[in-house]
């Protein structure tokens, strides 16, 4: 199976592409009506829950195996299987042990190009308001795919990468071969940059540093081959991880790429650390990379725990986020919102104050005018995220009575 992945702002351009082909067969649905305009219709109700995001439509396509002297087929059955493990996978319905509402979604079966593929086209935006997390879709969708093909005896195509196919195998098993000729990812095809940045080539160097299980000695003196400083993170006699030094750009391993932090580089690529046998090298790592670095401060390489508390408060920011539409959309209709100096809109709550200035958001406590969260709206991305309990019992009752909120009735923010 060969997956591809579209997003683009709207749906019905979509919708009357895929359903206006003659060998058009709709397979699965969690939606009502035929048309493109009915599905339309539906697929908008979740467009104002969430008016932030930009890219709405996920239009994922699913290719099998045909060419010459070699072709697949599948049932419509088993094409509803296929779908719904693949939306499944990548975060458009919900995992057994998960709670999460689903997308909307339509998929349908082609034959206009003399072989059997699918079209999925789903809202990234939940029910609920949530939003589908895309973060490593290329890697995951890839992952997703060739597990399916294995379990149907399907054609189990190359991978992109010895990330992905390390993966399959120590997840599920599965044996994949690299492609010779990588295409670009989706993230590089729609990157606005010509040449890679700092980040993407950290990340496809230490994909090649990785790839026979080394040590750390030789995973440093690898990427430092490539022009890229490693600066350890010690406590004592443990390594915590590293910081990734390219051209003055500074980026701790987690951030690189999360299936790169430092727990799973051991547990999943078998790279290992022997403090007698690599002091030298890290000791040495460590001066080149404080040399490298200049006058420009580097950011605190944080330890596991950290790292997990850190994600736990993006996705709680994350998670109030539609919420906090709401709030502004109903003062915005009631006129309470304050245009400040310098361009602020401010809107007072009881306890919590929004502001917005260009394109960024912020939550603070009125009590110690404490910034709890901020925003970018354009990108819609989480720029900090600081909660305390008390901060996360307030926006949790708040998000939990969301599905009450009404034109005619006071937001508890707002009362």
């Amino acid at each position: 199976m060969i997956p591809v992945i579209y997003k683009k702002a709207g749906f019905l351009d979509t919708l009357e592409y895929v359903l206006g082909k003659e060998s058009t067969v709709i397979i699965d649905t969690n939606m009502t009506g035929k048309t493109p305009a009915e599905f339309n219709r539906q697929f908008l109700t979740t467009k104002y829950i969430h008016k932030a995001v930009k890219r709405r439509c996920a239009h994922l396509i699913i290719a099998i195996a045909h060419r010459e002297g070699y072709h697949e087929h599948l049932s419509d059955s088993q094409y509803n299987y296929v779908a719904r493990e693949y939306l499944t996978d990548m975060g458009y319905l919900p995992k057994e042990q998960t709670n999460l509402p689903p997308s909307q979604y339509v998929v349908v079966r082609h034959h206009d190009r003399d072989h059997e593929h699918l079209h999925i086209i789903a809202s990234r935006i939940r029910l609920d308001g949530s939003l589908v997390d895309d973060s490593y879709d290329y890697f995951n969708c890839q992952v997703s795919t060739r597990r399916i093909a294995a379990e149907l005896g399907l054609e189990v195509t190359p991978t992109t990468s010895e990330a992905i196919t390390s993966r399959l195998k120590q997840e599920y098993g599965i044996i994949a071969p690299i492609s010779p000729n990588r295409s670009k990812s989706i993230r590089q095809i729609n990157s606005k940059h010509k040449n890679p940045t700092s980040k993407e080539i950290i990340r496809s160097k230490i994909e090649e540093a990785i790839k026979d299980s080394p040590t750390v000695s030789t995973f440093i003196q690898r990427l430092e081959e490539n022009n890229i400083r490693v600066l350890p993170k010690m406590r004592g006699l443990e390594l915590l991880g590293f910081t990734y030094i390219h051209n003055n750009i500074k980026i701790a391993g987690y951030q690189v790429y999360k299936p790169y932090s430092w727990n799973k580089l051991q547990s999943e690529y078998g790279l290992t650390y022997d403090y007698k046998r690599d002091i030298a090298v890290l000791e040495q790592a460590k001066t080149k990379a404080i040399n490298c670095r200049d006058n420009i401060t580097l950011p605190e390489v944080t330890s596991d725990l950290e790292n997990q508390l850190s994600a736990e408060n993006k996705f709680w920011a994350e998670s109030i986020l539609p919420t906090i539409g709401k709030i502004w959309d109903l003062a915005n209709q009631t006129g309470k919102i304050k245009l400040m100096d310098g361009g602020i809109k401010l809107l007072k709550g009881k306890n919590y104050k929004i502001t917005i200035k260009g394109e960024e958001l912020t939550i603070s406590s009125l009590q110690d005018d404490r910034e709890i969260a901020s925003y970018n709206l354009e990108k819609n991305t989480v720029l900090a995220a600081n909660p305390i309990d008390e901060d996360k019992q307030y926006w949790g009752k708040l998000t939990h009575k969301q599905s009450t909120f009404t034109q005619n009735k006071d937001i508890e923010f707002l009362s």
